[in-house]
């Protein structure tokens, strides 16, 4: 059973209602909760919603002593999905936003968002966040890893053709409008409930509502400069999910509750720990089924079973349960089954290689710049959130939005800015993290095109205020002539007496 939200008022109270999801991370909420509290723009409520955590979680609610945000509980421990259909039923706003409770807003999100929003008039706007893992990660030698996107490109995008593109794997799932990405209107939400009773019914809450956003908004703004952090903690649910499956008690929570509320996967899709093939599998079948029967998007189950077989992050002993919900997930095709006999069911068991979510090679890729967070004194999601927004200095000017074919251009250059935005210690950190030849012969040079064009602006200015000057002397001249030649004509005339 759903928790839900009594609301008397149809009427938006506010713009935005940021939605804060939490249980028993009472740690990393307060940081999350910092991030909310420090925006540059003032109409919004946050709304924390507890899944039955121990009292830390409402002292840190009180400990934050904002009229801004409003506490809520479940009265017990709920599936992931149950608890963000209870917190987002709690939104007063105009717009959603959801945040994990180890993620972050960055201080410019609101104000831009509220801007783009107005610009636009669009039922949602879907970014790309920043990316940082927490000191305590459960992956070792992942921690203290901060990834930034440095592009600045704005477009509007079909929700259909996006979906296509993702479920072909051409492009990652975030570039749909999930909530965990994006600031959704709250006339979409309620296009959802209409449709299927609710917002969240799929077991992998944010991957779903990328689908389903993009179909009941139908069109979209997506842009690459980023509005929040997304955190990864030593309590995240993706990290136990996918990369400690049946080891964690955060994962067997989550596979428990999800079981106990009703929530499973679909069967033509495996249910083994592959990522990103089976949530976004997963999540797409749900929805087609569900909400866009008729869209001409389909899975290509082959590629999906070859992905699970050469993926699947599985110790030994489990291989041959993991090969067979692979065949399983084919047995309403029986032609399908008959190939997987031929070409996967022989497989070998391969140990997965280790999980690398931060590079070997940090600095600045041409789209993201890579740094240790740590070598910044960054060592939360708070931390995490200043650093960004120091680096793209958007806090007092506004986003400088470009086209796709422009946007590596701009990113090259907001690394050579880097140089003004800095103060001397961020500067030599910096250097580390860009200390490769080829980078900064591109920087280098990007500033010294910079310094040219500058100081031919600045000859060109010059010269138009001599013209000008040139141009005023000219035009006295001329009016000053006439003037000269009437003079002279009245000097030489013969008056006739009277």
């Amino acid at each position: 059973m759903v928790p839900t939200a009594v609301r008397g008022d149809t009427m938006s109270a506010v713009k935005f209602s940021v939605v804060i999801p939490t249980r028993e991370r009472a740690e990393t909420l307060r940081f999350a909760l910092r991030t909310c509290l420090d925006q540059s723009f003032d109409d919004y409520e946050i709304i924390v919603s507890d899944n039955c955590s121990s009292p830390a979680t409402r002292a840190v609610v009180e400990e934050a002593g904002s009229p801004k945000v409003r506490y809520v509980r479940t009265p017990e421990p709920v599936a992931m999905s149950n608890s963000w259909e209870f917190a987002v039923s709690h939104a007063q706003g105009e717009y959603v936003v959801l945040i994990g409770d180890d993620d972050g807003l960055l201080r410019h999100a609101l104000a831009e968002l509220d801007w783009v929003a107005r610009e636009t008039r669009t039922k949602a706007i879907r970014w790309e966040p920043a990316f940082y893992t927490w000191p305590n990660i459960a992956l070792p030698g992942q921690g203290d890893y901060l990834r930034l996107p440095f592009r600045c490109e704005r477009a509007e995008r079909d929700g259909r053709g996006a979906i296509r593109e993702v479920v072909a794997f051409r492009e990652f799932y975030t570039a749909l409008p999930m909530l965990y990405n994006s600031a959704v209107h709250r006339d979409v939400l309620t296009d959802l409930r209409r449709l299927t009773g609710r917002v969240f019914p799929h077991p992998v809450p944010d991957v779903y509502s990328g689908f389903a956003v993009a179909h009941a908004a139908g069109r979209y703004i997506s842009t690459t400069v980023p509005m929040g952090v997304s955190g990864q903690s030593g309590a995240s649910n993706g990290i136990a999910t996918l990369f400690h499956r049946g080891r964690n008690a955060i994962d067997r929570e989550f596979h428990a509750l999800n079981a106990r509320d009703g929530l499973r996967s679909e069967p033509t899709v495996p249910d083994l720990p592959v990522f990103p093939q089976v949530p976004v599998a997963d999540a797409f079948a749900f929805a087609k089924r569900t909400l866009f029967p008729e869209l001409a998007a389909n899975l290509d189950r082959r590629a999906l079973a070859s992905a699970c077989v050469a993926g699947a992050r599985v110790a030994e002993s489990d291989w041959p349960a993991a090969l067979a919900a692979v065949r399983a997930s084919l047995a309403d095709v029986p032609e399908l089954q008959a190939w997987f006999d031929t070409e996967l069911a022989g497989t070998p068991y391969r140990a997965p290689a280790p999980v690398q979510l931060r590079p070997s090679r940090l600095g600045f890729d041409g789209t993201y710049l890579h740094l240790d967070a740590a070598a910044f004194g960054v060592s939360d999601v708070a931390g995490a959130a200043r650093l960004c927004e120091h680096l793209l200095n958007y806090r007092n000017q506004p986003v400088p939005y470009s086209g796709s074919e422009n946007d590596g251009q701009v990113a090259a250059m907001k690394i050579a800015d880097l140089a003004y935005v800095c103060d001397e210690r961020d500067r030599a950190i910096l250097r580390l993290h860009l200390g490769h030849g080829e980078l900064l012969q591109t920087v280098t040079r990007l500033r010294e095109e910079r310094e040219e064009r500058e100081e031919l602006i600045h000859d060109l200015d010059k010269r138009v205020q001599e013209r000008d000057e040139q141009l005023r002397e000219e035009r006295r001249w001329s009016l000053k002539r006439p003037l000269r030649v009437a003079k002279r004509l009245l000097a030489g005339r013969k008056f006739a007496p009277k």
